[in-house]
């Protein structure tokens, strides 16, 4: 498809679609935003330019010829039917993660657009957070000898029942909203992950509450993720940390989770005292938009370079895979290889 000037934009979903894809593809010139696709009505807090076309459809938005990308941000329980959709009007298409609800309806879009001369991008966003690429490019690149590495994710959460984000199989979870996240940057961070042994535990049948697994590296390094919601009464406060101790150092990559303006910080802790050595300036802005930011230029660079970009479908259809392997871990008790 060749694209003249701006790549013309259609966005599926409100919620997440306009408070962070939408503001994040605004900052990108080399789109333009044409149209919008939710169910409900628009409300006052949603300040998007008349020029762009409201959808009821999702269909009727990728039907639009003048469209040549689609950002998808609906709940993963769609994400198949509008990417197949899409693939088949060729559409490029940004995704937001998990891309799908399992590994099979992953492995068939693959299937689906391998062939195809179509962009894809899935929003991934914790590796473009400037702390996560200081501490990759400042700490773990300085060739410093790892001996501990630890993830805490713990956290307070208060939503809703009953939507789809509460139950695994429909693409939410502790699993598809956090860990696959960890996931993803520690691959980023430390190189392939080659096995896995892992501890889950249960809030029902549908839905996961706590993860505690040892992840082995290619590298020969391991790394403990523990990620869990916290209870009324847990001694643990809110936390997203990276613990990793090296040459008699120990660095922390953290935030507290107090809400989406909390930045992350980078701390070296030595014998003698703690030194800050990255922190964000104040601000208001939600975290995640300029990461997804960051996102939306692989994007429009795949697009307009014909040069593949990560993370892509294949990169989250591998994780995917991991998190089953780590599910089959904790159910047949033992260490589980990974491909």
């Amino acid at each position: 498809m060749k694209i003249k000037k701006k790549i013309n934009l259609g966005i599926v979903g409100k919620n997440f679609g306009y408070n962070v894809i939408y503001k994040s593809f605004q900052k990108n010139k080399n789109f333009k935003i044409v149209g919008f696709s939710f169910k409900s009505k628009i409300n006052y807090s949603i300040k998007i330019s008349k020029k762009i076309k409201i959808y009821s459809s999702w269909k009727k938005l990728i039907l639009n010829k003048s469209i040549d990308a689609i950002a998808i941000a609906s709940p993963p329980t769609s994400h198949k039917n509008i990417i197949k959709f899409a693939i088949k009007n060729k559409k490029h298409i940004f995704c937001e993660k998990p891309f799908t609800c399992s590994f099979n309806e992953a492995n068939y879009i693959c299937k689906l657009i391998k062939q195809k001369k179509l962009s894809h991008i899935v929003n991934y966003e914790f590796v473009e957070i400037d702390a996560f690429q200081i501490f990759k490019n400042n700490i773990l690149n300085k060739k410093n000898k790892i001996d501990k590495i630890k993830i805490d994710w713990f956290l307070n959460i208060k939503r809703k029942k009953n939507t789809w984000k509460e139950y695994h199989s429909k693409g939410g979870g502790i699993m598809f909203n956090y860990a696959c996240h960890a996931i993803y940057y520690l691959e980023f961070f430390f190189g392939k992950i080659i096995s896995t042994k892992s501890l889950i535990s249960y809030k029902n049948k549908k839905s996961i509450n706590a993860i505690n697994s040892n992840i082995f590296f290619k590298s020969g390094l391991s790394a403990e993720l523990k990620v869990k919601i916290l209870s009324k009464n847990s001694k643990d406060k809110p936390i997203h940390q990276v613990k990793v101790r090296s040459n008699k150092k120990i660095y922390l990559l953290r935030s507290f989770l107090n809400s989406l303006t909390n930045q992350f910080e980078i701390i070296k802790i030595t014998k003698n005292k703690n030194q800050c050595l990255f922190k964000n300036k104040n601000s208001k802005i939600d975290f995640r938009i300029k990461p997804s930011f960051r996102n939306s230029k692989k994007f429009s660079s795949w697009i307009l370079n014909n040069k593949i970009q990560n993370p892509n479908f294949f990169d989250a259809k591998r994780i995917h895979f991991i998190i089953d392997q780590m599910i089959l871990s904790s159910k047949e008790r033992k260490k589980i290889y990974i491909n």
